[in-house]
C-alpha cells in the first residue's frame, strides 16, 4: 500500500518587496491564475501521492486558519488533510519547523510557500542513493541557474553540501537552493528555542557536519518574492506546468500478460517497466495507465480486485521513486456474463473513452504526448485523439521510451 507522505510549507514571511500586494494577504496566498499560489503548491504535489500538508503560518495567519483550517472546501477538493500551524510570535523559519514539531512525520518534505521547483519529489524523497552516507538529516533539492544574484550559491562536493555563499554581485552561474527538502524530524531536535533561520543558522551548521546532501534536478522555477516574478507567474504559471503525457496500456506493456490479470501474485512487472515510468516523471511527463479489463464484464474479477492490484502498482512504484499520475479502465465488453457491462462502450480501446476522459482532466501537452501498447488497438486509440501512438514489442518498454524521450 502506499505510505501516507506529508509536505510541511513555510508562508510565514512578510514579503516587504511586493509592497501593498501583501498588506493584508500573505505572500503564499496571493491570486495566482485563478487561485492562491500555495494552491499549486499543494496541487502538483498531491500528484506525487502526498495527501498530508502543513502549513507554518506567521504574518497575516489569521487569513491562512479562516481558509485552511476551518472545513477547507480546498482541502476536501484536493482528497487530502490540511492542518494550520501558528507560530505564536515571528520565529524564522528554524523557530516555525521547531514549534511545529509534533505535527510532524519522522520524514517529510519541506517547501517555501512562495516559490514553485516542478520536479520529481519522488526521486527526492524515496531514493536513497549509493555513495551517499546514512546518517544525513537534510537533502536539499538543488538548480542550476544562469544566475544566482538573487539566491547565492551551494557548494557541493559528491552527494554532500559543503558550503551555502553569498549572493554574487555580478551575474554568474551556479546552483542553488530551490527551498525543497527532505528532512528527518531528529534534524528538528538540533533547532535551538527561540527565533532562527534554517537558511542562515541551521543549514550552515549541517552542511559542516557532513549532514546535508545535495541533488539536481531539472524542471520549471519560480520565485513570486520580487513584483516582476508574481506578474510573470500571473500571466504564464498555469501554461509552464502544463506536461505532455505518456499514455500506457498495461498488460503487456508494463506486466507480462498472463490472462486476466488481477492478483497481486500473479503480476509480474517487465524487465525495466518501473524504470521506464520513473524515466517519464524525471523527464516531467504525465503518465497515465489506460487498460482493457474484460475479466470484469466476464465475471472472473470485480473492479475493487482492479483497485486493490492498481494500489499496489503505485506502492511497488513509489519505492523506486516513481509514480502513476492516473489510470482509467475499461470494464466493459460485449460477450461478458456480467448484464450491466456486457455492452459496446465507447472506452474499449481502440475507441478513445479512457483517452478523452484523461485528455479533460489533465489538460496535456498533445504534440508531445503519445501512446503505447502491445496491440495495434493500442496503438489506433492514441492516433484517433490525435497524439502518436505506437504498438510496441514485448518487454520493449524501456527503450522505447528511452527513444521517444531523446
Amino acid at each position: 500500500m502506499k505510505s501516507v507522505k506529508q509536505a510541511a510549507i513555510l508562508i510565514g514571511g512578510r514579503g516587504t518587496r511586493l509592497g501593498s500586494a501583501v498588506r493584508i494577504t500573505p505572500k503564499p496566498l496571493l491570486e495566482v491564475c485563478g487561485r492562491p499560489f500555495v494552491e499549486h503548491i499543494m496541487l502538483n504535489l498531491r500528484r506525487f501521492g502526498f495527501t498530508e500538508f502543513v502549513l507554518l503560518a506567521g504574518y497575516q495567519s489569521k487569513v491562512v486558519y479562516e481558509k485552511y483550517a476551518l472545513e477547507s472546501t480546498f482541502a476536501q477538493q484536493l482528497e487530502a488533510n490540511i492542518e494550520v500551524v501558528v507560530e505564536p510570535s515571528p520565529m524564522g523559519t528554524g523557530g516555525a519547523l521547531r514549534h511545529a514539531r509534533e505535527h510532524l512525520q519522522d520524514e517529510f518534505l519541506l517547501l517555501n510557500g512562495d516559490s514553485i521547483f516542478d520536479f520529481n519529489y519522488l526521486d527526492l524523497s524515496n531514493c536513497q542513493r549509493e555513495g551517499e552516507p546514512d546518517d544525513w538529516l537534510c537533502r536539499v533539492a538543488l538548480l542550476a541557474v544562469e544566475s544566482a544574484t538573487r539566491y547565492g550559491f551551494v557548494d557541493l562536493d559528491g552527494s554532500l553540501i559543503t558550503a551555502f555563499r553569498e549572493k554574487p554581485k555580478l551575474p554568474q552561474s551556479g546552483l542553488i537552493n530551490s527551498g525543497v527538502y527532505w528532512l528527518k524530524a531528529q534534524m528538528i531536535d538540533a533547532i535551538e528555542v527561540g527565533p532562527c533561520s534554517l537558511e542562515q543558522d541551521v543549514f550552515p551548521r549541517l552542511a559542516s557536519e557532513g549532514r546535508m546532501l545535495g541533488r539536481t534536478y531539472k524542471g520549471f522555477f519560480i520565485d513570486i518574492g520580487i513584483p516582476e516574478d508574481l506578474e510573470a507567474a500571473r500571466a504564464n504559471l498555469s501554461h509552464n506546468l502544463r506536461k505532455p503525457a505518456a499514455f500506457l496500456d498495461r498488460d503487456g506493456t508494463l506486466n507480462h500478460d498472463g490472462g486476466y490479470t488481477h492478483k497481486i501474485e500473479e503480476f509480474k512487472w517487465i524487465d525495466g517497466a518501473k524504470e521506464a515510468i520513473k524515466l517519464l516523471n524525471d523527464a516531467g511527463y504525465l503518465v497515465f495507465i489506460v487498460t482493457n479489463q474484460a475479466g470484469i464484464a466476464r465475471g472472473y474479477y470485480d473492479a475493487a480486485a482492479v483497485e486493490t492490484l492498481h494500489d499496489w502498482m503505485a506502492g511497488e512504484l513509489c519505492e523506486l521513486g516513481a509514480h502513476i499520475d492516473d489510470i482509467r479502465y475499461c470494464p466493459h465488453h460485449p460477450e461478458g456474463s456480467v448484464p450491466s457491462l456486457s455492452t459496446e462502450c465507447d472506452c474499449r480501446k481502440p475507441n478513445t473513452g479512457m483517452l478523452i476522459s484523461l485528455i479533460e482532466r489533465w489538460n496535456p501537452l498533445m504534440s508531445e504526448s503519445f501512446m503505447l501498447g502491445d496491440t495495434d488497438q493500442d496503438a489506433e486509440a492514441g492516433i484517433a485523439v490525435g497524439i502518436y501512438g505506437k504498438k510496441i514489442e514485448p518487454s520493449s518498454i524501456l527503450q522505447e521510451v528511452e527513444s521517444l524521450l531523446e
